[in-house]
């Protein structure tokens, strides 16, 4: 099946949308003629559906995009499915701005989906403005592509998704001063298991990782801030200004004001 290319100076004509559940395991999807694209996302269970080329089985966190023409069920399907009918126009000037979407793949955060089809779902209740609702169907659009593209990188052993994992958290919860301790029990490990494991795939452990991310946190304040050593030692989680100051000359070989020195601060403008 072809990839579906989208202009994103035209972008997408919204036509409908909903959300279908099947209410018995002998239920077929209609046979009729499409007359523009379909978007299908199966949240539950698993569809059969056929265009007048191929036969498609769609499980859950799965989604295909059916173009214009014939459409049938091919078995009965106990299931549920978002659904998104649009129309799909090129400017056709040279060098239209496209992107191109695989009209069959995989969902890695149904959540996001449900998120945007529930803010058209809103918009279109609240605005019934045409414009809008060609806006948020396309946002449906970019939100599998960006998911598709990210299944692209995606790390293929559950050990290495485990590490991007713990990773991201520390990256957006180092305000909060996590220990090893803190990372296994969100993610249901022991915590020896887990910085064994962080190591083995890293060269450092856990505890070795904490403490570098927290030296770069340190390191930016210093450099984009004119907050004062005790301040950025407690937001740190450290008890003083002193111990602030002596795990950072271990891990730099500077103290933190002979580091903030060294550097020159970001000019910063104002009305």
């Amino acid at each position: 099946m072809e990839d579906i290319m989208i202009s994103l100076a035209s972008q997408v004509h919204y036509k409908y949308n909903g959300l279908f559940e099947s209410n018995s395991p002998n239920w077929i999807h209609m046979t009729r003629i499409l007359e523009e694209y379909e978007l299908i996302v199966v949240t539950e269970g698993t569809l059969h559906i056929a265009d007048s080329e191929k036969k498609y089985t769609i499980k859950k966190d799965e989604y295909l995009i059916m173009k214009p023409g014939y459409q049938s069920g091919s078995a009965p399907s106990l299931c549920s499915f978002y659904w998104l009918h649009f129309e799909c126009p090129m400017t056709g000037f040279e060098n239209e701005p496209i992107f191109s979407l695989p009209c069959q793949g995989s969902i890695t955060s149904m959540s996001r989906i449900s998120a945007t089809f529930s803010q058209l779902n809103d918009v279109n209740f609240t605005y019934r403005d045409e414009r809008t609702n060609n806006i948020y169907a396309m946002n449906i659009l970019l939100e599998i592509y960006n998911q598709c593209q990210e299944n692209k990188w995606m790390p293929h052993s559950f050990k290495d998704y485990l590490l991007k994992n713990v990773k991201n958290y520390i990256k957006w919860n180092q305000a909060y001063h996590l220990t090893v301790k803190d990372l296994a029990d969100y993610f249901g490990y022991h915590p020896k298991y887990l910085s064994r494991l962080f190591h083995k795939e890293t060269g450092m452990t856990l505890k070795q990782y904490l403490v570098k991310e927290t030296m770069n946190c340190a390191k930016e304040e210093l450099y984009n801030t004119n907050r004062s050593i005790q301040s950025i030692a407690l937001s740190l989680g450290f008890c003083d200004s002193h111990a602030f100051s002596h795990a950072f000359k271990c891990h730099t070989g500077m103290t933190p004001t002979e580091y903030r020195n060294s550097h020159h601060p970001i000019i910063r403008n104002s009305d």
